[in-house]
């Protein structure tokens, strides 16, 4: 049967055997230079990549072999056919994997890859199935099979066998490619001209329903895919060798450079370990304690000339002598544990005796250290100088201790750290506590909290101040719970080298000698009647009150006192019954007088009481001493239970104030002696006062608040308003102020009055009468157009807000007036609300919600803070007049005044500015956004028909 080709296929199918043979190629060559692991993947590789190359090869020129018939191959021939030529390319490689190839084994890899192709092709071709079955020309059958083997050979020679070709690797590559590519080609084509298939055959399998170009070029360029892989593969590979040779060999150098310097250290270190070798036998000979080394046995291997001067042997004798022969017989067992101690641990320091060569047993310290050859290095230190101090210190501290423990004192030591570390009998028995209880012991352990920490406190003073020792006053107390007046006499206790080590004490047990002076003082400065002060000690604190008010600037009292008929009760009842009766006196005058005044017993029945810190104003100082003196006398008049005699008596009480040192403390005396006669020249059981304008003010006030109750019972007070005006000057309302028209002294105003009237609560029924008069009037403007839109401001003071029935009384008032509560703004200050912000809101919030309004007034002098203005029900704020006085000068003012309005803005609160005097601090505050004004800019306080004839007017 005639048979035509694709050429095209056929030069594809040589380009594919070349390919892959020189990546196969590659592969071997990696694999030669490789070992282990990575020389058997290259191997796989190169194996796996010529089989590729050679079934792709068949593959793709069996594509280009065309019959007249349609024909197919077997699927499972064809891919069975791939695995020959693998085998045979690992055996061919495998036997190329020595680094030494000889020629036979060249010719044996280059047979076993010939054999490969052969194998593959004639495997590849039975794939193909025809009826009648395809032959082959024996002749060409055994060239083809001739011609891949003596191909694969020369392809092995050219590329193993340098000597024979002098050409570079690359070329050396190619050129075995090209002869291995003709090898699988030349085979194939030959074997394809023996084929025989008889005319009118046809073939058995099914045919391929895929165009042969296709499917070629599918399977060439997977193969080239595969090849491309390869080669990439190889370059990666050669990169990371050369890499790797480059830094072996850098390694190389430095390895050989390292080499050349570790030779020289070593010289160096050869030659100071001679001389540190030198110096450290000089420095053993000049050691200035005796030194010898010994064995692991003990034998004596080196001595210094001090062991021989010491011990008296010659050096040739102690080499041949172990250390034991220089230890008393009863030390060897001693010195034996030692040994294996340093053996098994650090240096140890140890007293040893050694036997010198004339029977002497000389005391040594020895400090000996397991060196790491394992001998023994040893220094020894003769110490019998030192022995002899130790025995004379050892005596004399038996000394010490004995005359410590003989002393009456108690007597204690302590080291640096507070512990106890000794103390003589005489202490334990102060403490009540055994030896062993203490010693070991911090003052923590032994004592109350309180008094250890003051003890340490002081023993760190000592420890640390540049002084020796510390004297001081202070308590101990006792196993018995009894607490000891002492005196703690402390020393600093150092050693040798003037370190502080730790503290002695000693304890002087002052508790009879205080009571002693304390008993004494009580008599010096004590009345011994009524235990209080007698004049020597009340010349004293008369003194010091004189000195105290010439640096505060306060005024003081002094006060003195006589028993009306005390004489008649001594007379009658005797002397016993007087002293009872000064007793119970001198008690009640105690609790009267407040903490820091002074009350003494003068003599006889005269008593005398010194106040100090009053106020810096004379005529309140005045004030608040009569308060005083008051309650002196009313609780001086009570009755008095004296045993079996009931007694009531009077008292006549002169006063005399002082500020500085203007009078001598006999001066004020005689001042109250006189103030007291005139007391009770007066009728007994009264109060005077020494200086006569002080006696009118006090007559006057007292006057002037009976006259105050009058006014009140006979409503001789009066209302004055202020009108209040918005931003355009209209009336929106008005503040009423309360006059006293008094019958005899005319109008007094309320700075005359108003603080009498707090002191004496006539303020809360004179505010209750303020509020009905300012319902009366919003009453009585009512049914006028004009006026009955005008709002009033009632001021309302502490004591009458702070009263449990306010909220009550100002809803009683506008109910039974009938007014609109809208109408009725009651002005508070910032200390009145904030004394208990609680009550003050429950009470705003309750008269709030029944229609009264509220203002806050003076806003700015007192210390509201944010979160309480916000919780209170306000309606308004007033800002003081204090900052609308200077607002066009004073920047501060400026800005306070802003500020207030500002925030009036923010919580939605009307503002009124008090005091508004000029056109131009209206201007000002109208400008910064206020919007309601009361001053004398507006209107003056006036009375009632003069306000509404000024209201009718405009």
């Amino acid at each position: 049967m005639s048979i035509t080709w694709n050429i095209s296929l056929v030069v594809l199918s040589v380009l594919i055997a070349i390919i892959g043979s020189y990546t196969a190629l590659l592969h071997a060559q990696r694999m030669r230079e490789s070992s282990g692991r990575t020389a058997t993947i290259w191997m796989l590789a190169g194996a796996s990549t010529l089989g590729l190359a050679i079934w792709s090869m068949h593959f793709v020129g069996m594509l280009a072999f065309q019959l007249p018939v349609a024909i197919g191959y077997d699927l499972h021939l064809t891919v069975f056919s791939l695995l020959p030529s693998v085998v045979a390319a690992l055996l061919g490689f495998r036997v190329l994997r020595d680094p030494i190839v000889s020629s036979r084994r060249i010719f044996i890899s280059g047979l076993l890859m010939g054999m490969g192709i052969s194998a593959m092709h004639y495997l590849g071709m039975a794939a193909l199935k025809m009826s009648p079955s395809i032959f082959y020309d024996p002749w060409l059958f055994a060239l083809s099979v001739l011609i891949a083997i003596a191909a694969s050979w020369g392809a092995l020679l050219i590329m193993y066998r340098e000597d024979w070709l002098h050409v570079s690797a690359l070329p050396r590559t190619v050129l075995g490619a090209l002869m291995m590519g003709t090898a699988i080609s030349a085979m194939h084509y030959t074997a394809m001209l023996g084929l025989h298939i008889p005319e009118g055959s046809m073939c058995l399998v099914t045919v391929l329903r895929i165009e042969p170009k296709l499917l070629a070029m599918m399977i060439a360029s997977l193969s080239l895919v595969w090849f491309g892989g390869g080669l990439m593969a190889n370059l990666f590979d050669q990169r990371m060798a050369r890499k790797n040779a480059y830094e072996l060999s850098v390694l190389g150098r430095e390895y050989q450079s390292l080499m050349e310097r570790s030779n020289q250290v070593s010289a160096s270190m050869i030659t100071a370990l001679r001389e540190s070798e030198e110096r450290l036998l000089m420095t053993l000979q000049n050691a200035p304690d005796a030194v010898f080394i010994t064995e692991k046995d003990g034998r004596i291997s080196y001595v210094n000339d001090n062991v021989v001067t010491l011990l008296g042997y010659e050096r040739i004798e102690l080499y041949r002598m172990s250390v034991f022969d220089l230890v008393p017989p009863d030390w060897r067992d001693t010195y034996r544990r030692v040994g294996q101690q340093i053996v098994q641990g650090p240096r140890q320091v140890l007293d040893i005796r050694l036997v010198s060569k004339t029977g002497q047993k000389i005391p040594l310290e020895l400090n000996a250290v397991l060196l790491p050859n394992g001998r023994v290095y040893g220094a020894c230190r003769d110490i019998r100088e030192r022995k002899k101090i130790e025995a004379s210190l050892k005596a004399s501290l038996a000394f010490t201790e004995t005359l410590v423990q003989a002393l009456p004192l108690p007597i204690f030591y302590k080291n640096a750290e507070g512990r106890y570390t000794g103390c003589n009998k005489q202490f334990c028995d102060f403490l009540g506590k055994d030896k062993i209880d203490i010693v070991g012991k911090t003052v923590f352990e032994i004592s109350p909290q309180k008094l250890a920490a003051d003890y340490r406190d002081k023993d760190l003073d000592l420890l640390q101040e540049g002084v020796d020792e510390q004297v001081y006053e202070s308590n101990v107390k006792r196993g018995d719970g009894e607490l000891r007046d002492v005196i703690f006499h402390k020393a600093k206790l150092t050693d040798g080298s003037g370190k502080t080590v730790g503290i002695i004490g000693a304890i002087w047990d002052m508790t009879e000698r205080k009571a002693m002076e304390n008993k004494m003082h009580d008599l010096a400065f004590y009345d011994p009647l009524t235990r209080l002060p007698n004049r020597r000690l009340l010349l004293e604190r008369t003194q010091q009150a004189l000195t105290v008010s010439t640096r505060n600037g306060r005024y003081g009292a002094l006060m003195l006192l006589d028993l009306d008929d005390f004489k008649k009760l001594n007379d009658s009842q005797g002397h016993d019954v007087g002293d009872l009766l000064l007793c119970e006196v001198a008690k009640r005058l105690q609790t009267v007088i407040r903490e820091g005044d002074t009350v003494a017993r003068l003599g006889g029945d005269e008593f005398v009481v010194v106040l100090e810190s009053l106020s810096t104003v004379d005529e309140e100082a005045a004030k608040q001493a009569e308060v005083v003196a008051e309650k002196i006398r009313i609780g001086l008049s009570k009755p008095y239970d004296l045993g079996t005699v009931p007694h009531q008596t009077s008292s006549s009480i002169g006063v005399a104030l002082f500020r500085g040192h203007l009078e001598s403390k006999d001066a004020l005396l005689k001042h109250a002696d006189i103030a007291m006669y005139q007391a009770k020249h007066a009728g007994r059981n009264a109060i005077r006062f020494y200086d006569k304008a002080m006696q009118a003010a006090i007559e006057l006030r007292a006057t002037l608040e009976t006259d105050l109750q009058v006014a009140l019972k006979h409503q001789q007070f009066q209302l004055f308003y202020q009108v209040q005006v918005n931003a355009v000057g209209k009336p929106i309302g008005a503040e009423v102020l309360l006059r006293w028209q008094h019958p005899l002294k005319g109008l007094i105003l309320p700075n005359d009055f108003i603080s009498l009237a707090e002191e004496n609560g006539l303020i809360v029924p004179i505010g209750l009468w303020v509020l009905n008069a300012a319902c009366a009037q919003i009453q009585a403007w009512s049914g006028r157009a004009d006026l009955g839109q005008l709002s009033l401001a009632v001021n309302v003071c502490a004591k009458q807000f702070h009263q449990a029935d306010f909220v009550a009384q100002v809803m009683r008032a506008v109910t039974e007036h009938g007014i609109n509560p809208m109408l009725l703004k009651l002005e508070l200050t910032e200390s009145m609300v904030l004394n208990n912000i609680e009550e003050s809101i429950a009470k705003m919030q309750a008269l709030k919600e029944f229609g009264v309004n509220f203002a806050l007034d003076d806003f700015g002098t007192g210390y509201s803070s944010l979160s309480h203005l916000k919780q209170l029900p306000l309606t308004q704020i007033k800002i003081d007049q204090s900052f609308v006085r200077n607002l066009s000068t004073d920047s501060g003012d400026k800005v306070m005044v802003m500020t207030i309005v500002d925030l009036c803005m923010n919580f939605e609160l009307d503002v009124m500015a008090e005091g508004v005097e000029t056109e131009a601090q209206f201007k000002l505050l109208h400008r910064y956004g206020c919007g309601n004004f009361q001053g004398y800019l507006f209107g003056r306080p006036v009375p009632l028909e003069q306000f509404e004839q000024w209201l009718l007017q405009r």
